[in-house]
C-alpha cells in the first residue's frame, strides 16, 4: 500500500556470486529471492526469513541441491537458499539494522567469508532482524546472471552512520576454524563506535 516515494534513499546494498550452471540451485535462489523482493517493514517490525519465504517444498517449486547435514554435503530440497539469507544479512548489517537472530553454517560457505554468513533451516533455525529506524524500509532482491543482490531502501536520517564490517579468523585447530566479526560505525570518516556481531566456530572440510 505504500508508494515508492516513501523509500527515496538507498540505505545499503550487498551482492554475492553464484554458479549459473547449477540450474537446481539457481532455481532455489530465485524462488527465495522472489518471496522476499518488495517486502516492506514498518518501524519496530521484525522480519522472519522462514515466515516470509515459507516451507521449502516440491509443491513450492524447490529443487534438490547440495546442503550441509551433520557435517556432510548431501542433496536436499531447497539447497542453496542460505546464500540469499547470507546476502540479506550483510545488507542488513550495512543498513545498521538490529539483528535479532542469526546462526552461522557448519562450514564456511564459498560465497562469503567467515562470520559473514547466515544459515536457515525451516522449522528450527531462522534469520530475523528488526527495523529499528524511524521510517519504513523496503527490501529489493534480484538473482540474475550469477549475481544475487539485495538493496534496502528507506529514508535517510541525520543521525545515520557509515557502516563497515571487520571479520577475521581468530584461530584454527585440526577440526575447527574460529572467527569473529565486528560492525564499525563511522561519521564523517571518524570511528564513533564498534559492536561485536558474532563469534563463530566452523568445521574444517
Amino acid at each position: 500500500m505504500i508508494g515508492t516515494e516513501a523509500f527515496p534513499d538507498l540505505l545499503s546494498t550487498f551482492s554475492t556470486k553464484y554458479a549459473v550452471s547449477n540450474k537446481n540451485r539457481t532455481t532455489n535462489l530465485i524462488l527465495a529471492a522472489n518471496k522476499i523482493n518488495g517486502t516492506v517493514l514498518m518501524p519496530g517490525e521484525t522480519f522472519s526469513y522462514n515466515k516470509v519465504v515459507g516451507a521449502r517444498t516440491i509443491s513450492a517449486g524447490y529443487k534438490e541441491a547440495p546442503i550441509y547435514v551433520q557435517g556432510k554435503v548431501v542433496d536436499g530440497l531447497g539447497g542453496g537458499i542460505c546464500q540469499v539469507t547470507s546476502t540479506l544479512y550483510n545488507a542488513v548489517v550495512y543498513a545498521n539494522l538490529e539483528i535479532v537472530q542469526r546462526t552461522n553454517h557448519q562450514f564456511i560457505p564459498s560465497y562469503v567469508t567467515a562470520s559473514r554468513d547466515a544459515t536457515v533451516v525451516y522449522g528450527s533455525i531462522d534469520f530475523q532482524f528488526k527495523n529499528n529506524r524511524n521510517y519504513p524500509i523496503k527490501l529489493v532482491c534480484s538473482v540474475s546472471g550469477g549475481i544475487a543482490n539485495f538493496k534496502i531502501f528507506g529514508l535517510k536520517q541525520e543521525d545515520d552512520c557509515q557502516v563497515e564490517i571487520s571479520s577475521y579468523e581468530t584461530g584454527r585447530t585440526s577440526t575447527a576454524i574460529y572467527s569473529e566479526a565486528y560492525k564499525i560505525l563511522k561519521r564523517d570518516g571518524k570511528i564513533i563506535g564498534s559492536q561485536l556481531l558474532s563469534k563463530d566456530t566452523y568445521k574444517r572440510h
